[in-house]
Protein backbone atom coordinates (compact mmCIF):
# COMPACT_ATOMS: atom_id res chain seq x y z
CA UNK A 1 0.00 0.00 0.00
CA UNK A 2 1.14 2.65 1.17
CA UNK A 3 3.01 5.58 1.95
CA UNK A 4 4.58 5.27 4.68
CA UNK A 5 2.54 3.56 6.28
CA UNK A 6 2.78 1.74 9.74
CA UNK A 7 2.16 -1.72 9.25
CA UNK A 8 1.54 -5.53 10.98
CA UNK A 9 -2.29 -10.10 13.16
CA UNK A 10 -2.77 -13.02 15.09
CA UNK A 11 -2.07 -16.57 14.76
CA UNK A 12 -2.75 -16.67 10.86
CA UNK A 13 -0.34 -14.01 10.55
CA UNK A 14 2.33 -15.37 12.72
CA UNK A 15 3.90 -16.76 9.87
CA UNK A 16 3.66 -13.74 7.87
CA UNK A 17 5.37 -11.23 10.37
CA UNK A 18 8.22 -13.84 11.17
CA UNK A 19 9.32 -13.53 7.14
CA UNK A 20 9.18 -10.35 7.42
CA UNK A 21 11.21 -9.93 10.67
CA UNK A 22 13.71 -12.57 9.18
CA UNK A 23 13.34 -10.67 5.57
CA UNK A 24 13.80 -14.46 3.92
CA UNK A 25 15.50 -14.67 0.86
CA UNK A 26 13.24 -16.10 -1.47
CA UNK A 27 16.12 -16.64 -4.92
CA UNK A 28 19.85 -16.12 -4.29
CA UNK A 29 22.05 -14.15 -2.47
CA UNK A 30 20.52 -10.39 -0.69
CA UNK A 31 21.12 -7.81 -3.46
CA UNK A 32 24.30 -5.30 -2.94
CA UNK A 33 22.60 -2.04 -3.63
CA UNK A 34 25.04 0.48 -2.42
CA UNK A 35 27.61 -0.83 -4.68
CA UNK A 36 24.92 -0.29 -7.98
CA UNK A 37 25.87 3.58 -7.86
CA UNK A 38 28.78 3.41 -7.66
CA UNK A 39 29.24 6.72 -10.66
CA UNK A 40 27.96 9.65 -10.12
CA UNK A 41 28.38 10.11 -6.57
CA UNK A 42 26.60 6.67 -5.88
CA UNK A 43 23.46 7.97 -8.25
CA UNK A 44 24.13 5.08 -10.64
CA UNK A 45 26.11 3.11 -12.68
CA UNK A 46 25.98 4.58 -16.39
CA UNK A 47 29.40 3.69 -17.70
CA UNK A 48 27.44 0.53 -19.39
CA UNK A 49 25.04 2.89 -20.45
CA UNK A 50 26.02 3.31 -23.95
CA UNK A 51 24.48 0.38 -26.20
CA UNK A 52 23.41 -1.30 -23.27
CA UNK A 53 20.56 0.58 -22.07
CA UNK A 54 18.65 -2.70 -20.89
CA UNK A 55 21.51 -3.58 -18.68
CA UNK A 56 21.95 0.02 -16.95
CA UNK A 57 21.81 -0.44 -13.23
CA UNK A 58 20.86 2.51 -11.48
CA UNK A 59 18.36 1.30 -9.09
CA UNK A 60 21.25 1.69 -5.79
CA UNK A 61 19.57 4.73 -4.60
CA UNK A 62 15.92 3.78 -5.41
CA UNK A 63 15.35 2.42 -1.80
CA UNK A 64 13.85 3.48 1.33
CA UNK A 65 10.60 4.67 1.14
CA UNK A 66 8.68 2.35 4.00
CA UNK A 67 11.20 4.39 6.39
CA UNK A 68 9.19 7.35 5.13
CA UNK A 69 9.38 10.60 7.12
CA UNK A 70 7.92 10.02 10.82
CA UNK A 71 6.06 13.06 11.29
CA UNK A 72 4.10 12.32 7.64
CA UNK A 73 3.42 8.76 8.86
CA UNK A 74 2.05 10.30 11.90
CA UNK A 75 -0.21 12.62 10.40
CA UNK A 76 -1.51 10.35 8.28
CA UNK A 77 -2.43 7.41 10.55
CA UNK A 78 -3.78 9.86 13.81
CA UNK A 79 -7.48 9.75 12.64
CA UNK A 80 -7.25 5.59 12.45
CA UNK A 81 -4.65 6.14 15.80
CA UNK A 82 -7.41 7.81 17.58
CA UNK A 83 -10.25 6.31 16.79
CA UNK A 84 -9.21 2.79 17.81
CA UNK A 85 -7.96 4.28 21.50
CA UNK A 86 -11.51 5.71 21.79
CA UNK A 87 -13.09 2.69 21.81
CA UNK A 88 -13.91 1.48 24.96
CA UNK A 89 -12.46 -1.71 26.62
CA UNK A 90 -14.39 -4.42 26.51
CA UNK A 91 -12.66 -6.19 29.40
CA UNK A 92 -11.71 -8.99 26.80
CA UNK A 93 -8.09 -8.95 26.09
CA UNK A 94 -8.10 -10.57 22.25
CA UNK A 95 -10.87 -8.23 21.40
CA UNK A 96 -9.53 -5.11 22.81
CA UNK A 97 -6.14 -5.84 21.04
CA UNK A 98 -7.70 -6.39 17.60
CA UNK A 99 -9.91 -3.28 17.67
CA UNK A 100 -6.25 -1.57 19.60
CA UNK A 101 -4.40 0.88 17.71
CA UNK A 102 -1.45 -1.19 17.65
CA UNK A 103 -0.21 -4.29 17.33
CA UNK A 104 1.81 -4.61 20.11
CA UNK A 105 -0.79 -3.72 22.62
CA UNK A 106 -0.69 -1.26 25.26
CA UNK A 107 1.25 -3.55 27.51
CA UNK A 108 -1.10 -4.18 30.25
CA UNK A 109 -2.14 -0.38 30.31
CA UNK A 110 2.12 0.66 30.94
CA UNK A 111 2.37 1.96 27.43
CA UNK A 112 -0.37 4.71 27.96
CA UNK A 113 0.90 5.58 31.28
CA UNK A 114 4.70 5.85 29.58
CA UNK A 115 2.67 7.93 26.95
CA UNK A 116 1.14 10.59 29.98
CA UNK A 117 5.04 10.60 31.23
CA UNK A 118 6.31 11.95 27.95
CA UNK A 119 7.84 8.57 26.07
CA UNK A 120 6.04 7.32 23.26
CA UNK A 121 6.75 4.43 21.31
CA UNK A 122 6.07 4.10 18.00
CA UNK A 123 6.99 2.49 14.29
CA UNK A 124 6.17 0.21 11.48
CA UNK A 125 7.46 -3.20 9.83
CA UNK A 126 6.19 -3.23 6.31
CA UNK A 127 6.85 -6.62 4.03
CA UNK A 128 7.07 -6.45 0.36
CA UNK A 129 5.87 -9.89 -1.13
CA UNK A 130 6.45 -8.98 -5.43
CA UNK A 131 7.38 -11.62 -7.95
CA UNK A 132 7.79 -10.15 -12.02
CA UNK A 133 5.43 -12.75 -14.21
CA UNK A 134 7.18 -11.45 -17.56
CA UNK A 135 9.90 -9.03 -18.55
CA UNK A 136 12.53 -7.87 -16.95
CA UNK A 137 16.16 -10.08 -17.29
CA UNK A 138 14.02 -12.61 -16.06
CA UNK A 139 10.90 -13.43 -14.18
CA UNK A 140 11.87 -13.68 -10.08
CA UNK A 141 10.02 -13.05 -6.75
CA UNK A 142 11.33 -11.22 -3.67
CA UNK A 143 10.55 -10.64 -0.24
CA UNK A 144 11.72 -7.25 1.47
CA UNK A 145 11.41 -6.39 4.83
CA UNK A 146 11.63 -3.00 6.44
CA UNK A 147 11.09 -2.23 10.51
CA UNK A 148 11.33 0.96 12.15
CA UNK A 149 11.49 2.03 15.76
CA UNK A 150 11.51 5.60 16.75
CA UNK A 151 11.39 6.69 20.32
CA UNK A 152 9.68 10.32 21.52
CA UNK A 153 10.86 12.13 24.88
CA UNK A 154 8.84 14.79 25.44
CA UNK A 155 10.18 17.33 28.28
CA UNK A 156 7.29 19.07 28.48
CA UNK A 157 5.29 16.22 29.78
CA UNK A 158 8.47 14.44 31.62
CA UNK A 159 9.97 17.57 33.37
CA UNK A 160 7.72 20.63 32.44
CA UNK A 161 10.16 21.98 29.31
CA UNK A 162 7.76 23.58 27.11
CA UNK A 163 8.49 22.42 23.65
CA UNK A 164 11.35 20.36 23.98
CA UNK A 165 11.40 16.75 22.38
CA UNK A 166 14.05 14.22 21.43
CA UNK A 167 13.52 12.30 18.55
CA UNK A 168 15.49 8.70 17.57
CA UNK A 169 14.93 5.90 15.45
CA UNK A 170 16.47 2.46 14.75
CA UNK A 171 15.56 0.84 11.42
CA UNK A 172 16.09 -2.59 10.25
CA UNK A 173 16.25 -3.91 7.09
CA UNK A 174 16.24 -7.62 5.36
CA UNK A 175 15.17 -9.16 1.99
CA UNK A 176 15.91 -9.09 -1.89
CA UNK A 177 15.89 -6.68 -4.73
CA UNK A 178 13.30 -7.53 -7.19
CA UNK A 179 14.19 -4.50 -9.12
CA UNK A 180 17.72 -5.34 -8.99
CA UNK A 181 20.17 -5.22 -12.13
CA UNK A 182 19.96 -9.09 -12.95
CA UNK A 183 15.85 -9.21 -12.37
CA UNK A 184 13.97 -6.62 -13.18
CA UNK A 185 16.36 -4.00 -13.75
CA UNK A 186 14.36 -1.12 -13.13
CA UNK A 187 14.57 2.30 -12.44
CA UNK A 188 11.98 2.79 -9.88
CA UNK A 189 12.05 0.42 -7.14
CA UNK A 190 9.24 -2.02 -6.95
CA UNK A 191 9.65 -2.36 -3.21
CA UNK A 192 9.54 0.62 -0.72
CA UNK A 193 10.49 -1.89 1.87
CA UNK A 194 13.38 -3.20 0.00
CA UNK A 195 16.41 -1.11 2.05
CA UNK A 196 20.72 -2.52 1.78
CA UNK A 197 19.94 -5.69 4.64
CA UNK A 198 21.59 -3.84 7.42
CA UNK A 199 20.24 -2.33 11.26
CA UNK A 200 20.74 1.16 11.17
CA UNK A 201 20.62 4.36 13.35
CA UNK A 202 18.28 6.41 11.51
CA UNK A 203 17.25 9.80 12.60
CA UNK A 204 18.55 10.97 16.22
CA UNK A 205 17.49 15.13 16.51
CA UNK A 206 16.14 17.31 18.91
CA UNK A 207 13.11 19.69 18.28
CA UNK A 208 12.28 23.31 20.21
CA UNK A 209 8.58 24.82 19.67
CA UNK A 210 7.93 28.48 20.51
CA UNK A 211 5.36 31.49 20.25
CA UNK A 212 2.30 28.57 20.23
CA UNK A 213 3.54 26.37 17.62
CA UNK A 214 4.39 28.96 15.43
CA UNK A 215 7.70 28.37 15.21
CA UNK A 216 9.87 24.76 15.35
CA UNK A 217 13.42 24.09 15.15
CA UNK A 218 14.73 20.88 14.60
CA UNK A 219 18.65 19.67 15.08
CA UNK A 220 20.81 16.67 14.93
CA UNK A 221 20.95 13.59 12.24
CA UNK A 222 17.97 13.84 10.24
CA UNK A 223 16.27 12.76 6.77
CA UNK A 224 15.64 15.17 4.30
CA UNK A 225 12.24 13.94 3.55
CA UNK A 226 11.36 14.15 7.27
CA UNK A 227 10.85 17.84 6.18
CA UNK A 228 10.92 18.68 2.39
CA UNK A 229 8.97 17.24 -0.57
CA UNK A 230 6.87 14.39 1.23
CA UNK A 231 3.36 13.71 0.35
CA UNK A 232 1.18 12.26 2.88
CA UNK A 233 -0.54 10.39 0.12
CA UNK A 234 2.56 9.16 -1.16
CA UNK A 235 2.16 6.50 1.88
CA UNK A 236 -0.73 4.98 -0.03
CA UNK A 237 1.68 2.87 -2.59
CA UNK A 238 4.04 -0.01 -3.04
CA UNK A 239 6.44 1.76 -5.49
CA UNK A 240 9.61 3.87 -3.90
CA UNK A 241 8.77 6.32 -7.20
CA UNK A 242 7.79 8.64 -4.58
CA UNK A 243 7.47 7.39 -1.01
CA UNK A 244 8.68 9.09 0.30
CA UNK A 245 9.74 11.71 -1.82
CA UNK A 246 10.03 11.60 -5.69
CA UNK A 247 13.05 9.74 -6.18
CA UNK A 248 14.85 11.67 -8.38
CA UNK A 249 16.22 13.76 -5.68
CA UNK A 250 18.29 11.70 -3.69
CA UNK A 251 18.89 10.00 -7.03
CA UNK A 252 20.53 12.91 -8.40
CA UNK A 253 21.54 14.69 -5.50
CA UNK A 254 22.70 12.23 -2.74
CA UNK A 255 22.46 14.72 0.22
CA UNK A 256 18.57 14.83 -0.21
CA UNK A 257 17.90 12.27 1.56
CA UNK A 258 15.50 9.44 1.93
CA UNK A 259 15.04 7.12 5.23
CA UNK A 260 17.20 5.72 6.37
CA UNK A 261 20.01 8.03 5.46
CA UNK A 262 20.53 11.02 7.44
CA UNK A 263 22.68 13.52 7.13
CA UNK A 264 23.69 16.42 9.76
CA UNK A 265 21.02 19.37 9.62
CA UNK A 266 19.00 21.82 11.38
CA UNK A 267 15.44 23.21 9.97
CA UNK A 268 13.70 26.21 11.04
CA UNK A 269 9.66 26.10 10.63
CA UNK A 270 7.86 28.76 10.57
CA UNK A 271 3.47 28.92 10.13
CA UNK A 272 2.15 32.55 10.54
CA UNK A 273 -1.08 31.63 9.23
CA UNK A 274 -2.74 28.11 9.47
CA UNK A 275 -3.00 27.93 5.99
CA UNK A 276 0.61 28.79 5.39
CA UNK A 277 3.81 27.34 6.20
CA UNK A 278 7.86 28.24 5.56
CA UNK A 279 10.40 25.72 5.55
CA UNK A 280 14.17 26.63 5.44
CA UNK A 281 16.66 23.79 6.17
CA UNK A 282 20.71 23.74 6.20
CA UNK A 283 22.07 20.08 5.63
CA UNK A 284 25.81 18.74 5.67
CA UNK A 285 26.79 17.45 2.06
CA UNK A 286 28.45 14.34 3.69
CA UNK A 287 28.57 11.59 0.70
CA UNK A 288 29.39 8.57 3.21
CA UNK A 289 26.70 9.56 5.50
CA UNK A 290 24.78 9.47 2.92
CA UNK A 291 25.37 6.47 1.63
CA UNK A 292 24.28 3.40 3.59
CA UNK A 293 27.24 0.31 3.09
CA UNK A 294 29.00 -0.25 6.01
CA UNK A 295 28.32 2.85 8.45
CA UNK A 296 24.75 1.25 9.65
CA UNK A 297 24.12 5.01 10.02
CA UNK A 298 27.03 5.93 12.24
CA UNK A 299 29.38 7.42 10.22
CA UNK A 300 29.07 10.72 12.14
CA UNK A 301 31.11 13.01 10.87
CA UNK A 302 31.15 16.48 9.33
CA UNK A 303 32.75 17.19 6.48
CA UNK A 304 32.46 20.78 5.57
CA UNK A 305 35.02 21.20 2.98
CA UNK A 306 32.05 19.07 0.37
CA UNK A 307 29.88 22.11 0.95
CA UNK A 308 26.43 21.84 2.38
CA UNK A 309 22.60 21.73 1.09
CA UNK A 310 20.09 24.79 1.90
CA UNK A 311 16.69 23.85 1.27
CA UNK A 312 13.54 26.31 1.42
CA UNK A 313 9.98 25.17 0.70
CA UNK A 314 6.33 26.93 0.79
CA UNK A 315 3.27 24.93 1.69
CA UNK A 316 -0.25 25.96 1.50
CA UNK A 317 -2.09 23.45 3.82
CA UNK A 318 -6.11 24.51 2.68
CA UNK A 319 -8.94 23.76 4.86
CA UNK A 320 -7.28 21.89 7.36
CA UNK A 321 -7.52 23.92 10.19
CA UNK A 322 -9.13 23.08 13.24
CA UNK A 323 -12.96 24.41 12.26
CA UNK A 324 -12.33 24.27 8.47
CA UNK A 325 -15.01 22.67 6.58
CA UNK A 326 -13.89 22.93 3.26
CA UNK A 327 -12.48 19.62 0.94
CA UNK A 328 -8.44 19.67 2.32
CA UNK A 329 -5.68 20.10 0.57
CA UNK A 330 -1.83 20.18 0.68
CA UNK A 331 0.77 21.97 -1.93
CA UNK A 332 4.28 22.15 -1.88
CA UNK A 333 6.69 24.29 -4.05
CA UNK A 334 10.90 24.39 -3.13
CA UNK A 335 14.01 24.22 -4.13
CA UNK A 336 17.28 23.45 -3.19
CA UNK A 337 21.28 23.95 -4.33
CA UNK A 338 24.11 21.10 -2.76
CA UNK A 339 27.38 21.25 -2.49
CA UNK A 340 30.11 18.97 -3.11
CA UNK A 341 31.72 17.96 -6.93
CA UNK A 342 29.52 15.93 -9.42
CA UNK A 343 30.55 13.12 -11.61
CA UNK A 344 29.68 14.07 -15.62
CA UNK A 345 27.78 11.24 -16.84
CA UNK A 346 29.79 11.26 -20.26
CA UNK A 347 33.01 10.92 -18.27
CA UNK A 348 33.84 14.87 -18.67
CA UNK A 349 35.73 16.56 -15.90
CA UNK A 350 33.39 17.02 -12.17
CA UNK A 351 30.99 19.94 -11.86
CA UNK A 352 30.84 22.02 -8.79
CA UNK A 353 27.34 22.16 -7.12
CA UNK A 354 24.03 21.04 -8.57
CA UNK A 355 20.64 22.10 -7.59
CA UNK A 356 16.86 21.32 -8.61
CA UNK A 357 13.12 22.03 -7.74
CA UNK A 358 9.94 20.42 -7.04
CA UNK A 359 6.01 21.14 -7.24
CA UNK A 360 3.51 19.06 -5.99
CA UNK A 361 0.10 19.04 -4.67
CA UNK A 362 -2.68 16.88 -3.12
CA UNK A 363 -6.43 17.86 -3.23
CA UNK A 364 -9.74 16.20 -2.04
CA UNK A 365 -12.10 17.11 -5.00
CA UNK A 366 -15.03 15.13 -3.23
CA UNK A 367 -15.84 13.77 0.08
CA UNK A 368 -18.13 11.30 1.53
CA UNK A 369 -19.68 12.53 5.09
CA UNK A 370 -19.58 15.65 6.65
CA UNK A 371 -16.63 18.07 7.42
CA UNK A 372 -13.70 16.55 8.58
CA UNK A 373 -13.95 13.25 6.69
CA UNK A 374 -11.25 11.37 5.00
CA UNK A 375 -13.64 9.28 2.74
CA UNK A 376 -13.33 10.42 -0.44
CA UNK A 377 -11.55 11.26 -3.60
CA UNK A 378 -8.00 12.53 -3.76
CA UNK A 379 -6.13 13.75 -7.33
CA UNK A 380 -2.37 14.32 -6.88
CA UNK A 381 0.84 15.47 -9.15
CA UNK A 382 4.26 16.08 -8.27
CA UNK A 383 7.12 17.34 -10.35
CA UNK A 384 10.81 17.72 -10.05
CA UNK A 385 13.14 19.03 -12.34
CA UNK A 386 17.09 19.54 -12.02
CA UNK A 387 18.79 21.45 -14.94
CA UNK A 388 21.87 20.38 -15.03
CA UNK A 389 21.26 17.20 -17.62
CA UNK A 390 25.43 16.54 -17.27
CA UNK A 391 25.44 15.40 -14.21
CA UNK A 392 21.55 14.39 -13.44
CA UNK A 393 20.69 11.15 -14.16
CA UNK A 394 16.91 12.03 -13.81
CA UNK A 395 16.58 15.44 -14.84
CA UNK A 396 12.70 15.53 -15.51
CA UNK A 397 10.83 13.59 -12.93
CA UNK A 398 6.65 13.26 -13.23
CA UNK A 399 3.91 11.77 -11.44
CA UNK A 400 0.38 11.88 -10.44
CA UNK A 401 -2.47 9.56 -9.35
CA UNK A 402 -5.73 9.29 -7.05
CA UNK A 403 -6.80 8.05 -4.04
CA UNK A 404 -10.53 7.07 -3.21
CA UNK A 405 -10.81 6.81 0.79
CA UNK A 406 -13.73 4.06 1.45
CA UNK A 407 -14.64 3.38 -2.12
CA UNK A 408 -15.94 -0.13 -1.31
CA UNK A 409 -19.83 0.24 1.45
CA UNK A 410 -18.85 -0.82 4.52
CA UNK A 411 -14.78 -0.38 4.36
CA UNK A 412 -14.47 3.48 5.15
CA UNK A 413 -10.69 3.22 5.86
CA UNK A 414 -9.69 0.99 2.62
CA UNK A 415 -8.01 2.80 0.22
CA UNK A 416 -7.74 2.11 -3.66
CA UNK A 417 -4.84 3.60 -5.34
CA UNK A 418 -3.58 4.49 -8.93
CA UNK A 419 -0.55 6.21 -9.88
CA UNK A 420 2.08 6.84 -13.08
CA UNK A 421 5.42 7.82 -12.82
CA UNK A 422 7.76 9.13 -15.50
CA UNK A 423 11.35 9.83 -15.35
CA UNK A 424 13.22 11.19 -17.92
CA UNK A 425 16.72 10.00 -18.68
CA UNK A 426 19.44 12.86 -19.42
CA UNK A 427 20.41 13.27 -22.97
CA UNK A 428 23.91 12.57 -21.76
CA UNK A 429 22.76 8.53 -21.70
CA UNK A 430 22.91 7.48 -24.76
CA UNK A 431 20.60 4.79 -26.03
CA UNK A 432 17.78 5.53 -23.11
CA UNK A 433 14.51 7.45 -22.91
CA UNK A 434 12.76 7.62 -19.95
CA UNK A 435 10.88 4.72 -17.57
CA UNK A 436 7.14 4.51 -16.82
CA UNK A 437 5.76 3.04 -14.19
CA UNK A 438 1.85 1.84 -13.56
CA UNK A 439 0.67 1.09 -10.50
CA UNK A 440 -2.99 0.07 -9.01
CA UNK A 441 -3.62 -1.39 -5.82
CA UNK A 442 -6.41 -1.44 -2.84
CA UNK A 443 -5.34 -1.43 0.87
CA UNK A 444 -7.73 -3.74 3.06
CA UNK A 445 -6.97 -2.75 6.84
CA UNK A 446 -8.39 -5.89 9.07
CA UNK A 447 -7.88 -4.11 11.87
CA UNK A 448 -6.57 -0.72 12.83
CA UNK A 449 -3.00 -1.87 13.16
CA UNK A 450 -2.84 -4.42 10.17
CA UNK A 451 -2.86 -3.30 6.34
CA UNK A 452 -3.23 -5.72 3.48
CA UNK A 453 -1.96 -3.94 0.08
CA UNK A 454 -2.55 -6.57 -3.04
CA UNK A 455 -0.35 -4.45 -5.60
CA UNK A 456 -0.06 -4.61 -9.47
CA UNK A 457 2.75 -2.80 -11.48
CA UNK A 458 3.77 -2.52 -14.92
CA UNK A 459 6.98 -1.27 -15.96
CA UNK A 460 7.47 0.25 -19.33
CA UNK A 461 10.83 0.56 -20.78
CA UNK A 462 12.97 -0.40 -17.81
CA UNK A 463 15.61 1.78 -16.94
CA UNK A 464 14.86 3.46 -20.01
CA UNK A 465 15.91 0.63 -22.65
CA UNK A 466 13.99 -1.88 -24.82
CA UNK A 467 10.18 -2.23 -24.43
CA UNK A 468 11.13 -5.85 -25.09
CA UNK A 469 11.62 -5.87 -21.27
CA UNK A 470 8.33 -4.50 -19.83
CA UNK A 471 7.64 -6.21 -16.59
CA UNK A 472 4.46 -7.33 -15.01
CA UNK A 473 5.11 -7.23 -11.17
CA UNK A 474 1.84 -9.09 -9.43
CA UNK A 475 2.21 -9.37 -5.50
CA UNK A 476 1.33 -7.01 -2.09
CA UNK A 477 2.85 -5.81 0.64
CA UNK A 478 1.75 -6.17 4.47
CA UNK A 479 2.05 -3.59 7.08
CA UNK A 480 1.94 -3.36 10.77
CA UNK A 481 1.24 -0.55 13.21
CA UNK A 482 3.33 -0.60 16.40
Amino acid sequence: MTCCVWSNRPTAFILAMLISVVGVPMDGSAQAVGDALAQNDGRGSVTDARGAADNLDVTGKLYGGKSSAMDIVKRQQAPRREAAKAVPKTGDWFEDWIKGPSVLGDWGGYRPMLEDLGVTLSGFSATDLLGNTSGGQRQSFAVANSTLVALDIDFEKLVGLPGFLIHAEAWWAGGNNLSGANRIGNLFNVATAYTPNGLYLAQLYAEQKLFDDKFMLQAGRMTTANNFASLPVSADYVSVATDALPVSLPVNTLPFTAPPSTQWGSVATVTPIPQIQLTAGVYAANRPSSELNGTNGTNFGLDLDRGVMPVGQLAYLREQHKGDTGLPGTYYLGGFYAGDKYDRLDGGPQKDGNYGFYAMGQQMVYREGGPGSSQGLTPWLSVTYQPEQSINLLPVFVAGGAVYEGLIPGRDTDTTAIAVYYGKLSSDVEDTTGETVLEVNYTFWATPWLGITPDFQYVFNPSGGSSSNDAAVFGGQINFIF
